[in-house]
């Protein structure tokens, strides 16, 4: 491989990463968009205390408790699957925390490539580094995903299922 074909590679994958956390951002920020508006927090600025307040599974958890609850008395609401939405939001969390808190590097055996490592303290087994090569493909592919589940509200459930399968499949297959 080139040097220029490494550079574009490189380039490629930094942008892949980046994507992968402005897209998280959005899910989280769309989240606490949504809680202010099932709280009735009528100020623009109280999305942005829901946010400070909770953790994400915390808003995750209010909501599909506080959703169904709210969507009875309104016919207006979105007909929304809470418990797809749970396990697509939790299945974004997922994602972005394996792809920011892994470690990215050019083989050392293989300088023409990148590879993404994760290693692990848990279990029996103690110390596990898993190490795959980075695809940009898959990258691009689960960011895809990212984007349908942010707009859970305004998906139809089994969008909010495919998208979840897509980053289930990658995070269970070692992919990622």
């Amino acid at each position: 491989m080139t040097e220029s074909n490494l550079v574009d590679q490189t380039d490629a994958l930094l942008r892949a990463i980046g994507h992968t956390v402005v897209r998280f951002q959005q899910v989280e920020q769309w989240l606490a968009e949504e809680l202010a508006l099932l709280l009735r927090m009528r100020e623009k600025e109280d999305q942005y205390l829901v946010s400070a307040a909770m953790s994400f599974k915390q808003k995750v958890d209010l909501l599909v408790e506080i959703f169904p609850r709210r969507a009875e008395r309104h016919p207006n609401f979105p007909k929304v699957e809470v418990a797809d939405v749970r396990k697509a939001l939790y299945a974004a969390e997922e994602y972005r925390n394996r792809v920011v808190h892994s470690f990215y590097a050019v083989e050392c055996g293989d300088s023409s490539k990148w590879v993404r490592m994760k290693g692990s303290l848990r279990g029996r087994a103690g110390f596990s580094l898993n190490s795959v090569d980075a695809n940009v493909k898959i990258f691009e592919e689960c960011n895809n995903a990212l984007g349908v589940i942010r707009e859970w509200s305004l998906k139809d459930p089994e969008a909010i299922r495919e998208a979840t399968a897509i980053l289930d499949k990658y995070m269970k297959g070692g992919g990622l």
